[in-house]
Order: C-alpha cells, then sequence, then structure tokens
C-alpha cells in the first residue's frame, strides 16, 4: 500500500486566520491614533516611544535563539524608531521641556509595555517575527497619511512605518519562505508559532493603551 503524505499546510495562511481578530483590534486601535485628523506631533512623538519600547523588547526576545536570529538578521527596526524619534524630538525643540519631561517618565509612555516579553522557543520567535514583518506592509498607506501634517515629510520621521520601503513586499515574500521552510522542518510546532505571533500582537496592543489625543 502507497504512504500518502499530507500536505504541509501554508503557515502563513494559518496565522492570518488564525490572529484575524487580534489583527482587527490592534490595526483599530493603531488606526484611530494616526489616523485622526487632529493628530499632534507631540502624541505621533508618544506613539513613537512606546513602539521602541514594544520592538525592544520583542526583538531582544527573538534574537535568544539562533534560527530566528539568523531569519531576523537586517530586519531589525530599532534604527528606523530611534531615527524617527531624533527627528521628532527636534522638531519640537519649543516643547524640549515637555519632551523630557515625558522621555524621562516611563510610566507616561510605556507603562502598559512588557519590559521583558519572554519567548520559550524558537517556533514562538518565528510566530511573533510573522507580526513584526507583515506590520511593513501598510508603511505606504500609513507614510501618505501621516505626511498630510505639516511636520512631517516623506523624508523625516516616517522611516519605522515605512521601513523596508519599495522593497517591502519582496521582503515580506522571503520572510514567507523562510517561515514556511521553518514549520515544514518542525510542523509539530504550529500550536507554538500561533503563540508567539499573538504574544506579539498583545504586545503592541498593550503598548498603545494610554496614548489620546
Amino acid at each position: 500500500m502507497t504512504s500518502i503524505q499530507a500536505t504541509p499546510i501554508s503557515i502563513g495562511h494559518f496565522l492570518k486566520t488564525g490572529t484575524q481578530g487580534l489583527h482587527r483590534e490592534v490595526e483599530g486601535t493603531l488606526s484611530k491614533i494616526l489616523f485622526h485628523r487632529d493628530l499632534t506631533a507631540q502624541v505621533y512623538l508618544q506613539v513613537l516611544m512606546a513602539m521602541q519600547a514594544a520592538y525592544a523588547s520583542m526583538e531582544r526576545a527573538m534574537l535568544s535563539f539562533p534560527d530566528s536570529k539568523a531569519a531576523y538578521k537586517n530586519r531589525s527596526k530599532q534604527a528606523f524608531i530611534n531615527n524617527d524619534i531624533a527627528y521628532m524630538e527636534q522638531a519640537l525643540l519649543d516643547l524640549k521641556r515637555d519632551i523630557s519631561t515625558r522621555a524621562s517618565n516611563k510610566d507616561d509612555l510605556t507603562h502598559h509595555v512588557k519590559s521583558n516579553v519572554e519567548l520559550h522557543s524558537t517556533a514562538q520567535a518565528m510566530g511573533m517575527m510573522y507580526v513584526l514583518e507583515g506590520a511593513t506592509l501598510g508603511g505606504e498607506h500609513i507614510q501618505a497619511r501621516l505626511t498630510r501634517h505639516d511636520w512631517l515629510d516623506t523624508q523625516h520621521g516616517v522611516a519605522f512605518f515605512n521601513s523596508y520601503q519599495e522593497q517591502r513586499m519582496v521582503r515580506w515574500g522571503e520572510f514567507l519562505t523562510v517561515l514556511q521552510q521553518y514549520y515544514e522542518r518542525n510542523p509539530d510546532d504550529c500550536d507554538e508559532i500561533m503563540q508567539g505571533a499573538e504574544l506579539a500582537f498583545e504586545c503592541i496592543h498593550d503598548c498603545l493603551e494610554g496614548i489620546s489625543l
């Protein structure tokens, strides 16, 4: 009798379907802030600083495992966020005292962020990476909406949200290939990959709590 091997699932589709609710919630929260017509430079800076804390924690956790560290090579978003924050702080020099107070008091900006995201496996790290890489796909749309404000332009302050620019779909496709290959080598890790993706959405959601116009 000839044995029939099951066709591997698309892990990307599995994650997209399984995290739809969390994705919708985080996307809605972020959109209400970033796409509001009365968004101020100060609030935008708060968003960047909160995301900086969240991404630093998640990236640190993902880099704890050799395979996920290799997969994330040249994909860190820290330099983009740091450059945006530096630009926004410079742009708001007339409110420097207010910025310094906010920046020095982490409770004001990042009190909901888990300072130490804990992952227990490469699988969870790969799931978390799925969310961070997927977040780049809306970069062009976000940049277009943000640069309607006179305190931003297409060259400054929006590097994080538009990190891969015209290469976003290429980089996304490359990552999905790596993720699928990992899953096919480790088909029993499906649930843990999903757990990592869920943790990422929860971390981003938590970092945005308390930020309002």
